[in-house]
C-alpha cells in the first residue's frame, strides 16, 4: 500500500500540539523560519542522536536565538485562589441551603439542594489555604467552606462525604475543642451513615460541651433521630472490581498473567503469545501505568490523581485548576508530580500541547528522584519503539522544541534545585533531562493508551451507556501487545488500571492481540491500512486484512466449520444439504457436519440467553454465558460469524461494566 507521508506528519503532528491555537505552534514555527529548510535538511535532520539534537537546539548559532529568546520568558501561569470569590459562593451555598429547609416541594429541595452543593464546591476550590489571606474570615476560608459542604451533605443523606469534610475542616483550622455545633454535625453525619453508637457518642461530647442549653441538645437529639430515617439524595454508586490475573502474576512480565509471555522474532519484535491455552474471559494483564495524565478538559470533573468523577471534589492548596477525590488523592498528588506542576497548569494548556507530552513530564515529576526519572525514561525509550530513525527532519525539531520547553519548565520549578542563574542555557544534567523527554515524546507516539471510563445512564448500565475517553497512559506490558484488526483481546480500565481480558481461546504461542483503533468491523481494508501507516507506521497483515473481511454489517450468515477429522486444520463452508457429507480438500475425508451444525445452534441460543441477561442487568451472569458460548463457538467454527463478533463486543460491555463507570 502507498505510504501517504502527509497523512503520517499530520498524525505526528498532533501527538506533540493537539491545539494549533496554542502558542507552541507558533513557537516551532518561527524556529522553523530562522533556521531555514537549508540546514534544518541538510545538518540537523542528519544527526544521529537525540542528545545531539537537544544540544543543537540550545548550542547551534542558526536556532539557539529564537529558542533561548521565547523559553527565557516561561512563567508561571494557574488559576489562583479568590479569598473573596470563596466566601461569596460560600454565602450563596448558605443561602441555597436555608430555602431547601423551607420548601415543602420534594423535587424543589433537591433542586435548591443541588445549588447549595455546586456553590459549596465552588468555595472550597477557590479558597487559599489556612492563614494565606487573614482580612477575610480571619484565614479560615477553606475550613469554613469545608463545613458549609458538610451540613448539605447531610441534609442530602451523604453522611460519609460530610464526615470527611468535617475532619478536612479540623484540619485546615477549624476550632473543634468547645465548638457544640461541630460535634452535633458529626452526630448527624455518622446518624445518616447508620452508626448510632458513633452518634451517641458525638451526641453526648455536644451534650456536656452545651452545659446548661439543654434546648440545643434536644434539637439535635430530634435531627439525629430524623437523620437515621433519612435515604440518600442519590443511589450509592458500585465500586470497581480490580479482576484476579488468571494462574497469578508473570514473575518475568510484571502486571501480566502467567498465562501469557513475551517473544522476540526479527519480523515483528516482542510481543506477547499465550504461554499455555488462553479461554474466553481470562484476565491476561492487570497493570498501573507508568504514567498517566487527564485530558485539561475533564479537570473540573475528575479526580486528577486517581481519574474518578467528582462529586464533592478537594482541592489543591495553591491553585484552583484541578481537584482531587479525597484528601488521600491531594495528598499522594502534591507530595509528588503536582508541586512542580501546580503554578504551571495554564500554561500547558494555553501552549496546546498534547495529553503525551503531560504524559513525558509527568514521568519526571513523579519520581522519586531526579535519577529515577531518567533511568525510567531511559529503560522505557530502550525496550519500546521509537521509531526515531524514520523521522523527518521537522518531527525531530518540533520534538526537540517540545522538550526544550519542558525541560525549561522544570527548571522554573526548582525540579533541578535553586539555579545559580535564571538564564535558560541549561547544565549538563538538564541537558540528560531533555534528552530523556524528547525520547519519552517518539515512545509515548507509538505506545501510549487511552484511558476510558464508561457513563451509564439511571435507567440502565447497558442501555445508552457511551465509552468517554478521560485521558491517556503509559503500560509498559501493556505496549507489548501488538495490534490486529480482529482483536483476540478486549480492554477497559479500574480507575487508571488497564485491564485486558480475551475474547475468544487462544492454543499455546497464539499472538494475543489487541487493537490499537482501527477494526475491521468499522473500517475497510484500504481505510485501516491508511490508518495505521499514518498514525503507527507499519502495514498489517493479519488474518483479517490477508482475507479482507467484510464490515460487521456486511457479513452474510455462512458459517466456516473446523473439519472434524483428527489433525486436519481445515475450515468448510456452511453445507447446502444438510444429509450429505462434505468432501475436505486437505484431509480428502468425507466429513459429516450436523453434529457442529447443531452445536451452532446451541452456541447462539447461548447468546441470546446471554443478551437477555444483560437486558435484565445480569452483567455477572451475562459474562458467565457469553464465555462459554465463545468458547463452544471457536471449538467447532471460525470467524467472520456475525453473531459471534457482537456476542464478544457485549462482552467488552459487561467486562467494562464492572470496571470504573459513572453517572452522569
Amino acid at each position: 500500500m502507498e505510504y501517504d507521508t502527509n497523512y503520517h506528519q499530520v498524525c505526528s503532528t498532533r501527538t506533540v500540539q493537539s491545539d494549533k491555537k496554542g502558542f507552541f505552534n507558533e513557537f516551532y514555527v518561527d524556529v522553523k523560519d530562522a533556521c531555514g529548510d537549508k540546514w534544518l535538511q541538510n545538518y540537523f535532520g542528519k544527526l544521529k542522536s537525540n542528545a545531539a539534537r537537544i544540544l543543537s537546539i540550545f548550542s547551534d548559532r542558526e536556532v539557539c536565538d529564537p529558542v533561548l529568546g521565547v523559553l527565557e520568558h516561561v512563567q508561571p501561569v494557574y488559576k489562583q485562589k479568590d479569598v473573596l470569590l470563596s466566601s461569596q459562593r460560600r454565602a450563596q451555598a448558605d443561602k441555597f441551603y436555608l430555602m431547601s429547609c423551607s420548601s415543602k416541594i420534594p423535587d424543589e429541595r433537591k433542586e435548591l439542594l443541588q445549588q447549595a452543593l455546586g456553590h459549596a464546591n465552588l468555595a472550597v476550590m477557590r479558597a487559599p489555604g489556612p492563614q494565606v489571606d487573614t482580612a477575610i474570615d480571619n484565614g479560615l476560608s477553606l475550613a469554613m467552606a469545608y463545613r458549609t459542604r458538610a451540613t448539605i451533605l447531610i441534609t442530602m443523606g451523604e453522611g460519609e462525604a460530610a464526615l470527611s469534610d468535617l475532619k478536612l475542616a479540623t484540619n485546615f483550622g477549624l476550632e473543634t475543642k468547645e465548638s457544640v455545633d461541630y460535634y452535633c454535625k458529626m452526630a448527624k453525619a455518622y446518624a445518616v451513615m447508620g452508626e448510632k453508637a458513633r452518634a451517641e457518642i458525638s451526641l453526648k461530647i455536644a451534650e456536656k460541651l452545651a452545659g446548661a442549653d439543654s434546648a440545643l441538645i434536644a434539637a439535635c437529639r430530634k435531627e439525629v433521630a430524623a437523620a437515621q430515617h433519612a435515604k440518600p439524595e442519590r443511589a450509592p454508586h458500585k465500586e470497581a472490581v480490580v479482576p484476579a490475573l488468571t494462574h497469578g502474576e508473570n514473575p518475568a512480565l510484571s502486571g501480566a498473567a502467567n498465562v501469557v509471555k513475551l517473544v522476540d522474532t526479527k519480523e515483528k519484535g516482542r510481543f506477547v503469545v499465550a504461554n499455555e491455552g488462553i479461554k474466553t474471559g481470562d484476565v491476561v494483564l492487570c497493570e498501573n501505568p507508568v504514567a498517566a495524565c487527564l485530558l485539561p478538559s475533564f479537570f473540573g470533573t475528575n479526580c486528577h490523581h486517581c481519574f474518578k468523577r467528582l462529586r464533592t471534589p478537594v482541592a489543591c492548596l495553591h491553585c484552583s485548576g484541578i481537584a482531587f477525590c479525597s484528601a488521600q488523592c491531594m495528598g499522594e498528588a502534591c507530595e509528588s508530580y503536582h508541586r512542580f506542576e501546580c503554578q504551571f497548569m495554564d500554561l500547558f494548556i494555553g501552549s496546546g500541547m498534547s495529553i503525551l507530552c503531560f504524559i513525558a513530564l509527568r514521568v519526571f515529576t513523579q519520581a522519586s528522584s531526579l535519577d529515577d526519572g531518567l533511568t525510567t525514561a531511559n529503560l522505557l525509550f530502550e525496550h519500546l519503539c521509537s521509531h526515531q530513525d524514520e523521522r523527518q527532519a521537522d518531527d525531530h525539531l518540533q520534538r526537540s522544541l517540545m522538550a526544550g520547553f519542558l525541560m525549561r519548565v522544570l527548571q522554573k520549578a526548582q525540579y533541578f534545585g535553586r539555579r545559580k542563574t535564571e538564564g535558560v542555557n541549561p547544565t549538563a544534567v538538564e541537558l540528560q533531562v531533555a534528552t530523556a523527554l524528547l525520547g519519552l515524546l517518539q515512545v509515548l507516539q507509538y505506545n501510549a493508551h487511552e484511558i476510558y471510563h464508561t457513563m451509564v445512564t439511571d435507567e440502565h448500565c447497558f442501555e445508552g451507556c457511551r465509552v468517554i475517553y478521560l485521558g491517556a497512559g503509559l503500560y509498559g506490558t501493556g505496549s507489548y501487545f501488538n495490534h490486529e484488526c480482529c482483536p483476540s483481546v478486549a480492554g477497559y480500565y479500574v480507575g487508571k488500571k488497564l485491564v485486558l481480558a480475551a475474547t475468544k481461546p487462544h492454543r499455546p504461542n497464539e499472538t494475543v492481540a489487541v487493537n490499537y483503533g482501527p477494526i475491521f468491523t468499522k473500517m475497510n481494508l484500504k481505510e485501516r491500512q491508511r490508518s495505521l501507516r499514518g498514525r503507527y507506521a507499519f502495514s498489517c497483515n493479519c488474518m483479517t486484512c490477508q482475507e479482507n473481511w467484510p464490515l460487521l454489517q456486511k457479513i452474510d450468515k455462512q458459517v466456516r466449520f473446523w473439519c472434524t477429522s483428527a489433525n486436519c486444520v481445515n475450515l468448510l463452508r456452511f453445507p447446502k444439504d444438510l444429509a450429505k457429507d462434505v468432501r475436505c480438500p486437505r484431509c480428502r475425508k468425507n466429513i459429516s457436519l450436523k453434529e457442529s451444525v447443531v452445536r451452532l445452534i446451541k452456541v447462539e441460543e447461548q447468546y441470546r440467553e446471554a443478551a437477555e441477561a444483560m437486558q435484565a442487568q445480569k452483567t455477572n451472569e451475562a459474562i458467565d454465558l457469553f464465555k462459554e458460548a465463545i468458547d463452544a463457538f471457536f471449538q467447532i467454527a471460525a470467524l467472520p460469524h456475525k453473531d459471534t463478533l457482537i456476542a464478544q463486543q457485549s462482552l467488552l460491555k459487561c467486562l467494562a461494566d464492572t470496571g470504573s463507570t459513572f453517572k452522569k
